[in-house]
C-alpha cells in the first residue's frame, strides 16, 4: 500500500524531533557555556607557534565545564520526560551506557568548538567572525565521533537517518540559536 504524503509528512516530523532528541545534549553545552562561562581562558592567554591566540578568550575552563554539567544535566530532563510521556529513546539503554553517551556528547561538543576556534584562529579569523560551514559542524562531528567510540549503543541509536537528518537541520538550529542569544545579549554577534 502506497504512502501517501501526510504520512511521509508524519514520518518526516517524527525523524527530525527525535534527531533533536537525540542531539540535544551536543546541541546545548556551547549555550550554556555562554550562560556561565568567563574567567580564565583554556589557552591561558598563550599564543601558538604562528603568534595567534591558541583559542582565544571566549574559551574558558568555567565555560567548558558548565556546557558539559548543561549537557548532562538536559539528558537527564530528557529522561524525566520520557518516562512521564512512555516514549523511550535514552531510556532504551543502560543507565552507564546513557552516561557515557551523554558525556561523550557534551565534552565533545565542547571539544569540537575548541578545535573549531583553534582552526579559526590559525586562519587569521578572529573571535566571533563567520567560518561557515565549520561553525555548523565542528562541534557536531567531534559529539558523535566521541560518542561512537564509547557508547555500544550508538548505532542503535544514531542511524544513518538520523544522522543525515542531522545534517541537514543542525546549520538551521545553529543559526536560530546564535540569534536568539543575540536578542538576549549573550552574544556580540548573530551568527
Amino acid at each position: 500500500m502506497p504512502v501517501t504524503l501526510l504520512e511521509l509528512l508524519i514520518q518526516i516530523f517524527r525523524l527530525i524531533l527525535k534527531t533533536v532528541w537525540l542531539l540535544l545534549p551536543s546541541y546545548t553545552p556551547n549555550n550554556f557555556a555562554v550562560v556561565f562561562g568567563g574567567g580564565k581562558p583554556i589557552d591561558l592567554g598563550r599564543n601558538f607557534i604562528d603568534g595567534r591566540r591558541i583559542l582565544g578568550n571566549g574559551k574558558t575552563y568555567r565555560g567548558f565545564f558548565a556546557g558539559v554539567a548543561g549537557g548532562v544535566l538536559v539528558a537527564h530532563a530528557e529522561l524525566v520526560v520520557e518516562k512521564l510521556v512512555g516514549v523511550y529513546v535514552f531510556s532504551s539503554i543502560q543507565y552507564l551506557e546513557f552516561l557515557k553517551l551523554v558525556l561523550a556528547l557534551s565534552a565533545g561538543s565542547l571539544v569540537g568548538d575548541c578545535m573549531g576556534s583553534f582552526i579559526k584562529r590559525r586562519f587569521g579569523v578572529e573571535r566571533g567572525d563567520k567560518f561557515p560551514v565549520l561553525d555548523q559542524y565542528d562541534f557536531l562531528a567531534i559529539s558523535l565521533i566521541l560518542a561512537f567510540m564509547v557508547c555500544k549503543d550508538f548505532s542503535r541509536l544514531y542511524t544513518p537517518s538520523v544522522i543525515l537528518v542531522a545534517l541537514i537541520i543542525t546549520p538551521v538550529l545553529h543559526r536560530l540559536t546564535n540569534v536568539i542569544a543575540y536578542r538576549l545579549g549573550l552574544k556580540d554577534v548573530p551568527w
